[in-house]
């Protein structure tokens, strides 16, 4: 795990330097912006620790997300009290190394951090939960040492190499981010409902557990399958409904996937309406719904039904696109050369709008493609005008499960849902969830990105192919955090600002130029 002033440090007792950071322990957004920055010793590292200097940190809308929800964050255990640094996009050098860490890590090496990990199958972030970046120095523990860091060269600015892992995010979100197919040894629900007689399943996968509910078995499981009553709190793996089902009954199954389970739909009836889903579990639990009519159910794992990515030369909308991540998907969209010919971005705020159409509406042009920049009170006509067959693709940016419905009822029959955007759990929303059998729908979410996103990231910034200081809109110091959070928060800076603790006096200060390395290294000395 990472910490920042305790354990080795408060032992340490060492005068010299201090870790200047700014601690999160609860309050209010209010609380936040009034308090002041904290000092303790810097850390000195544990045998299996790294002790990192922070270049650059900057600001994720997710870090207002989690001061504005506090406790009841999904990111944070349940019952957990809150005591944290926050920041999570973060370039890192490494300061001092703990013995065992020796043979890997030394001092003046050049760090990303990917800051979402899996520690004994919990969640644990950096920067949320854990201590992250807005801080002078960060202790990172074993768990992150050994799967969570890379290298990366001194070519970059530090502000590039703490945009890779929001540009990863985007790159995650766009992948296969669910699973695509049965989980061998997993728990399965087998639901039967009206015609389910028509479908059978040829290749049975090895679940280590089969609950049949509703009649008997179409095809056999190699084992016994035990009957079940009713749906209770069971959760399951794999849920697989045959049949009819009505709209209710669908929602009752959504219910009862485990995270990371797998509904599968085979029915050829008409929908039964809209069904009630936590967008929160499409977008942080990684559930997959896949869906046919074909009479072999084993179709809908098919890869020609699981589209993760935009549909070439379709019409994709981005829905939130003014903020910093909005823009990163706009970015994504237009530099991808299988992307889509028309882009609807849409935003509330005046100012950025003007941005994105001034950013943005040069590589458009460059790379054909038609940026259509709209503020959101008009995006219906928009869509109608632009897709008057619905869209193909909706990337819903803006945390309101309400534009998420409203995107999802844009779509074309068979187009695509992908729920970036994250909240609390609990809030359903309607969605015509048998579509996905009937005519190919797809729903998508995810959160966060792994260390591979965040290599591909890199790979191509160093190739050239990628600009990221498109999206750099302000940088600041250390001291001026609740400025800069307010910024990100009130949309006055509508791309990222990178926070620089070694620069601590440094005020907010908007750029009105590319930020580059060379700006950079001469504001640093």
């Amino acid at each position: 795990m990472a910490r920042n002033d305790v354990s080795h440090a408060a032992r340490s007792g060492a005068a010299g330097p201090l870790n200047r950071h700014w601690p999160y322990r609860g309050g209010s957004f209010e609380e936040l912006l009034a308090s002041t920055p904290e000092e303790g010793p810097v850390p000195v590292p544990g045998p299996s620790e790294v002790v990192a200097r922070v270049e650059a940190a900057s600001i994720c809308s997710s870090d207002i997300k989690v001061v504005r929800m506090g406790s009841s964050h999904p990111l944070f255990r349940e019952g957990a009290g809150v005591d944290t640094v926050l920041g999570h996009e973060v370039s890192l050098r490494v300061h001092s190394v703990g013995q065992r860490q020796q043979d890997r890590f030394r001092p003046g090496q050049r760090l990303g951090l990917q800051p979402a990990m899996r520690i004994d199958g919990e969640r644990r972030i950096v920067g949320m939960d854990l201590p992250g970046g807005f801080a002078q120095y960060i202790v990172l523990g074993p768990e992150v040492l050994a799967d969570y860091v890379f290298e990366v060269p001194d070519s970059l600015g530090a502000a590039d190499v703490a945009l890779l892992e929001p540009y990863g995010c985007i790159e995650r979100a766009w992948r296969p981010n669910a699973r695509t197919s049965f989980l061998p040894g997993g728990r399965a629900l087998v639901v039967l409902g009206p015609g389910a007689e028509a479908f059978t399943l040829a290749d049975v996968p090895a679940w280590g557990d089969v609950a049949v509910l509703g009649g008997r078995l179409p095809f056999p499981v190699g084992g016994t399958a035990r009957a079940l009553s009713g749906v209770g709190a069971e959760r399951f793996d794999d849920i697989v409904a045959l049949g009819d089902l009505s709209a209710g009954e669908l929602e009752t199954l959504v219910d009862a996937l485990a995270d990371g389970g797998l509904l599968l739909q085979a029915r050829r009836g008409p929908s039964p309406g809209l069904v009630g889903v936590d967008p929160a579990r499409i977008h942080y639990d990684a559930l997959s719904f896949v869906g046919t009519t074909d009479p072999e159910i084993g179709t809908a794992l098919s890869a020609d039904r699981q589209r993760f990515d935009v549909r070439p030369g379709g019409v994709a909308l981005i829905h939130g696109a003014g903020g910093a991540m909005g823009r990163i998907h706009v970015h994504r969209l237009l530099e991808l050369d299988a992307g889509p010919s028309t882009i609807l971005a849409s935003s509330r705020k005046g100012k950025r709008l003007a941005d994105l159409e001034t950013d943005f509406g040069p590589l458009a042009a460059a790379r054909g493609r038609k940026l259509v920049v709209v503020d959101s009170d008009a995006l219906p006509r928009a869509v109608a005008d632009h897709a008057p067959g619905g869209l193909d693709d909706a990337v819903v940016v803006a945390p309101d499960p309400e534009a998420i419905a409203t995107a999802a009822g844009w779509l074309a029959p068979d187009g695509l849902l992908n729920v970036f955007a994250g909240f609390p759990f609990g809030r359903k929303i309607p969605l015509d969830l048998a579509g996905v059998a009937l005519s190919g729908l797809r729903l998508i979410g995810s959160t966060g990105c792994s260390v591979a996103d965040m290599q591909g990231v890199l790979d191509r910034v160093l190739s050239g192919e990628l600009d990221l200081s498109t999206n750099i809109k302000a940088v600041a110091g250390l001291d001026a955090l609740p400025a800069a959070l307010e910024a990100v928060a009130s949309g006055r800076v509508s791309g990222k600002i990178v926070v620089y603790p070694d620069r601590p006096d440094l005020p907010l200060t908007p750029l009105d130029r590319r930020w580059g390395r060379d700006a950079e290294r001469a504001m640093l000395r």
